[in-house]
């Protein structure tokens, strides 16, 4: 692109036709990922746009907030509830791993925008902060009640002798504290207050049927050795 005055229409089509690209790459479609290069011509334009007129700024803040939200409202949540149980927890640690590589690279491309507009707008979050944010109240906050039940399920299984997917459900503890944006108060409130309750309940079913099936000796020997 060269640095001639660029109006917003044409600017704005050059972008999305890379943005199309990268989310093309994250749902697995034939299409190369956004190479170093291309990324810096997309911010030269998005810069561009903005020097040459400052009002674009608002314009292209907009439309990076629509294209994570139209994304996220249009082929995340839907292919998350159309999943269940370890499926679904599959599917929520694959699109949080996405998410946060599609909001890293597009904070790359609107990047001129902290340095200028996030200043005069007195805007404290980062790209990236707003981006991830978008998750955390679409995603997270419809899904993380499953989630916790689906998780809590295989720990019960495993309990029961049964092998689970233990990467798995780091994985998906990770996007719990993730989402707590640098505080685990997320993760205690949606998950470990779940998770100790569970585990009480568990071992309080386990000692009233080993009392009811086993002999004095037998239960002790469980219970307490």
């Amino acid at each position: 692109m060269v640095q001639e005055a660029i109006k917003f229409e044409e600017g704005w089509s050059y972008l999305q036709k890379g943005i199309t690209r990268l989310i093309r790459h994250l749902e697995g479609e034939p299409e190369q990922a956004l190479k170093t290069q291309h990324c810096m011509e997309l911010y030269n334009t998005a810069y561009h746009m903005c020097t040459q007129n400052p009002n674009y700024s608002q314009q292209l803040y907009d439309k990076y907030r629509e294209v994570i939200e139209d994304y996220t409202m249009q082929t995340v949540l839907p292919s998350l509830r159309e999943k269940h149980d370890e499926y679904m927890l599959r599917e929520l640690v694959k699109r949080w791993n996405n998410h946060k590589l599609m909001v890293r690279q597009l904070a790359i491309i609107f990047g001129y925008l902290e340095g200028y507009f996030f200043r005069w707008k007195r805007i404290n979050s980062s790209l990236r902060e707003v981006g991830l944010i978008y998750f955390h109240d679409l995603v997270y906050h419809e899904m993380h009640s499953s989630a916790t039940e689906a998780v809590i399920a295989l720990i019960d299984k495993e309990r029961e002798g049964e092998q689970i997917d233990r990467e798995l459900v780091r994985n998906v503890i990770h996007v719990f504290v993730e989402n707590g944006m640098g505080s685990i108060k997320k993760y205690e409130e949606d998950f470990e207050s779940f998770m100790l309750e569970d585990t009480a309940s568990y071992y309080s079913r386990k000692a009233s049927r080993w009392i009811e099936e086993d002999s004095c000796l037998d239960y002790t020997i469980k219970a307490y050795l």
